[in-house]
């Protein structure tokens, strides 16, 4: 199972998650990492078209950023609104979607890429981040024709700092919605 860390303020995209069983998919530019979809390169190594090819390709990827870790204290406080959020577990079908771990030691170094290679250099790229992001233990989902990744939701991990109305809330919206989700709550990690 993967996670996905959600602040339920902006509420209507928490519920397109859980009833369409769907991720969003944002362009490479759109990510927080300020260096994303940077790399390296010998000057002379990569002709100006190889270069500029490269980067049409980088354009035409979306991604779906996720983790390994359901319970990581930094990724409940940058993603999921301070604690007052929700970490969604899902399972995406790996047959049907290229699924990546991202390698945390810096900018990837591209040496040569031949015009096959394009698409595959491109993904490499955006898998490649500074160790600063390892903490995130992040697996990358690439889409190139939409902007959604479907995905199997199984859980819902209910932030500490949900007030216990608004738990009792979600708990009984997520039941109408699908029995077959567990409702976590973070504080006892009690399943309901």
């Amino acid at each position: 199972m993967l996670y996905k860390y959600r602040s339920i303020k902006d509420f209507k995209y928490f519920v397109d998650i859980v009833l369409k069983q769907r991720l969003f998919a944002a362009p490479y530019f759109d990510l927080n990492d300020p260096m994303e979809g940077h790399y390296l390169y010998s000057r002379g190594v990569l002709s100006r078209d190889l270069v500029s090819a490269i980067k049409g390709e980088k354009e035409k990827i979306r991604i779906c950023s996720l983790s390994r870790e359901p319970e990581h204290p930094l990724m409940w406080a940058h993603y999921a609104d301070g604690h007052h959020g929700v970490v969604v577990g899902i399972d995406v079908d790996i047959n049907k979607y290229d699924v990546r771990p991202v390698i945390y030691a810096g900018l990837h170094h591209v040496a040569n890429a031949g015009d096959h290679e394009i698409l595959g250099t491109a993904k490499e790229i955006l898998c490649h981040k500074n160790e600063v992001w390892k903490y995130e233990q992040e697996e990358r989902v690439f889409v190139s024709k939409s902007s959604y990744v479907k995905v199997e939701v199984k859980e819902i991990r209910l932030g500490t700092k949900i007030r216990p109305d608004e738990k009792i809330f979600l708990r009984e919206l997520i039941e109408r919605v699908s029995e077959d989700i567990n409702v976590v709550d973070s504080n006892s990690n009690q399943i309901y």
